[in-house]
This record gives structure tokens, C-alpha cells and sequence, in this order.
């Protein structure tokens, strides 16, 4: 896979894409297969994605961004909504004149994938939620804990709340590497946004064809907020795994992968 930029609004945006690298300023062509675009959870980047990067791109294309302030993105902030972002990954998508494609949020890039799918459902194809709800809650223990990481009181936790029971430690290791790429002040003002979010109102009005994808055992998003989302948003498919967390795509990622080859392989184009 590749490194890329390309500036909207002043800020420059990190992605990597699969397929062939391109000149600076010439967008790669991602005319292979299916396209899938990949958004990131909270205080996350688009290294999250490697093993989806890794397993597509024989066959297909994908490109996954880091949203401003994460990972190698411009920016000491992250932006202050869910809907601020979703403008964001729409101006990316026209900023690379991208084909239409499946796009793929986990956790806040699932309400990401919301938004924009309800105020602009011509740019995409089909709409994969993965470890995601319609509105999130946070234990304020949670919060309070990673504002004093913020503050300087803790250092930064790495913990297995977001992990199966059964995942390997070198998954939460290579979780944990991603991690440290985004500063806790990112992370902290995205939980903010997430906990501000609320999408039920959008759930009825999605037209675009819709995957939803859970882990078993996520302590984050749990099954019953899949369960809702399949149930809500018109003709929505549900798919469970097991022995995943709320980092599914890292812990189940060659099932993960199929689940997107085959969901795709199911869509107009």
C-alpha cells in the first residue's frame, strides 16, 4: 500500500491507498474490483485498516484516511460533530474524484458513514457499519479518566475493553502502536462528539444498502445497538462475530474481509 495527501480546506489529509503509486497531486486511480472507502473510530487512524488494506487490494481497491488531527493528518484538533466530519470525508471523496463506493466506518466512522449516507446517498454504493450505534454511551469513568490523561494527572491507558476475551495479545499490541499515533486530546474531543450524536432520526431514512457488522463480545458497542441499526435502517443486513470486541475488523480481519467482498459483490453498480 501507499502514502498519500491531498489538502481540503487548508488542512492536509493523510490516506493510504492500495494499487499502484501515483505522482504528488495525481490521485491514484483505484479502478480495480470494488472501491472501499475506510473511516476510522475515535482517536483512531487509518493504519487501523492495514489488514483490510492488505487482504482487498489483490483484487480490489480501498483507501483509508486519517481524519484531521489523527495520525500523520494536519491539525493538533480533531473537528467538534460527527456531522463536521462527515463534510470532511464528502469533501475527500470529491477531492479525489472518487467512483462510488462502499464506505466502511467502525464505531464513530459508522455514524460518520450515517450522516453522509443520508445527505448524500448518490456517493455511495452500499454502507458497512461495523462496531457502531446510533448513539453512543460512554461510562463517565471513561471519560473522566482519559480527561486527566489529557491533563497530564495519568499517563496514557492502554487497556482490553475493546478486545474479546480471547484476543491475542500481539492484536491489542498492534492496536495499542496505532494508539500513540493520535494525540489524547483528539481522542477525548471525538468521544465528546460521539456522545453528542445522535442518529436514531437518520436510521429510517437510509436508502443506501446497508451491512452491519458486530463483535460478540463488544463491551463498547454491543450487539443489541447492531440489533437496532439492522432493524431500523430499511432492508439492513446483520452479521455477528465471533470471538470480536469492538475491534472487530483488527481481531476478525480475514472474516471481516470476506464479509466486504461478498456484501459488495451483492450491489448495483
Amino acid at each position: 500500500m501507499f502514502a498519500k495527501y491531498v489538502t481540503i480546506d487548508g488542512t492536509a489529509i493523510h490516506y493510504l491507498h492500495t494499487g499502484p503509486s501515483t505522482l504528488p497531486g495525481a490521485a491514484p486511480a483505484l479502478d480495480r474490483g470494488h472501491l472501499f472507502l475506510l473511516v476510522h473510530a475515535a482517536g483512531s487512524n487509518a493504519g487501523m485498516w492495514r489488514r483490510q488494506l492488505e487482504g482487498l487490494g489483490a483484487e480490489h481497491s480501498a483507501l483509508a484516511l486519517d481524519l484531521p488531527g489523527h495520525g500523520r493528518s494536519c491539525g493538533v484538533d480533531g473537528l467538534a460533530s460527527v456531522e463536521e466530519y462527515a463534510t470532511l470525508v464528502e469533501r475527500f471523496v470529491g477531492a479525489l474524484g472518487l467512483r462510488r463506493c462502499v464506505l466502511v466506518g467502525r464505531s464513530m466512522g459508522g455514524a460518520i458513514g450515517l450522516v453522509l449516507a443520508s445527505r448524500h446517498p448518490a456517493l455511495l454504493r452500499g454502507l458497512v457499519l461495523t462496531c457502531t450505534t446510533a448513539r453512543f454511551a460512554f461510562p463517565v469513568e471513561a471519560l473522566t479518566q482519559l480527561h486527566d490523561v489529557v491533563r497530564g494527572r495519568l499517563p496514557q491507558q492502554f487497556g482490553t475493553e475493546t478486545f474479546s476475551p480471547s484476543t491475542a495479545q500481539p492484536i491489542m499490541v498492534e492496536a495499542w502502536r496505532e494508539q500513540v499515533k493520535t494525540d489524547p486530546r483528539v481522542r477525548y474531543t471525538d468521544l465528546l462528539a460521539c456522545r453528542a450524536f445522535d442518529g436514531r432520526a437518520l436510521l429510517p431514512r437510509v436508502r443506501t444498502p446497508t451491512l452491519v457488522v458486530a463483535g460478540r463480545d463488544d463491551a463498547v458497542t454491543p450487539v443489541s445497538c447492531a440489533e437496532e441499526l439492522a432493524r431500523e435502517i430499511p432492508g439492513a443486513r446483520l452479521s455477528i462475530l465471533e470471538a470480536a470486541g469492538h475491534q472487530a475488523p483488527l481481531e476478525q480481519s480475514d472474516a471481516v474481509n470476506r464479509l466486504l467482498v461478498e456484501f459488495a459483490g451483492t450491489l448495483a453498480r
